[in-house]
């Protein structure tokens, strides 16, 4: 079953309230930047309230592993090795790395559920950029790839499959041929061909997991 089918989204009618109005600024200054409506805001921010009362610490915000859980259960994604990159990318020097913010969670969901194309480009080049350097030089690669790519032979014919899958890459997405894929190779190969945008490895969420999770607080699942 679904995150969003099996998350109690109940809450006492007076705390609801005190919840919204609290956070009524931060919601209508969101508005303005995110793919959501005011009521959707809402939405989005009482399921993260429902959380942050189980965290560890619940005066700072929910955890990174009820963020992983989500994740996992509410979007289908299973990839460990790529987590802390996910992370990375959506936090965005934040303040406590331990802690996944308010503002982060609704910024998180916005990209996963109503994402344009140019921001989830954005978004899986600075899960790439393992080094933080604005390139995704052939040693990230290999290190992406060879933890996505499934063998059914000896570690030496995987990491020959890896080494291809590499060359093959670099053909298709370096385009100035300086031996690395910068943001605008990426961004302007993924424009081309929109199928390249997961190349090294799933930090977005499935359709279908998009569609399941959207329908838990709102109608509006044809702009998903």
């Amino acid at each position: 079953m679904s995150f969003g089918a099996t998350l109690d989204m109940s809450l006492d009618p007076m705390e609801e309230t005190r919840f919204k109005k609290k956070h009524s600024d931060l919601i209508t200054r969101l508005c303005k930047k995110l793919h959501f409506t005011y009521t959707e805001l809402e939405c989005v921010l009482l399921i993260y309230y429902k959380l942050q009362k189980e965290s560890p610490d619940q005066k700072l915000g929910i955890s990174k592993a009820q963020f992983r859980d989500v994740l996992h259960a509410g979007f289908d994604m299973t990839d460990d090795a790529l987590m802390d990159r996910i992370f990375t990318a959506l936090e965005k020097g934040t303040t406590h790395p331990a802690i996944i913010s308010m503002e982060t969670w609704a910024s998180a969901l916005s990209l996963f559920l109503r994402g344009t194309l140019e921001e989830k480009i954005t978004h899986c080049f600075m899960v790439y950029d393992l080094m933080g350097d604005g390139m995704i030089g052939r040693d990230s690669m290999f290190q992406l790839l060879r933890t996505s790519l499934i063998s059914s032979g000896s570690d030496d014919d995987a990491e020959e499959a890896v080494k291809d899958m590499i060359e093959i890459l670099t053909k298709k997405m370096d385009l100035d041929r300086d031996g690395k894929i910068s943001y605008n190779d990426y961004k302007q190969s993924v424009t081309n061909q929109p199928m390249l945008l997961e190349c090294l490895g799933n930090c977005l969420p499935s359709r279908l997991a998009v569609h399941a999770f959207a329908t838990s607080f709102t109608e509006a699942v044809g702009k998903v």
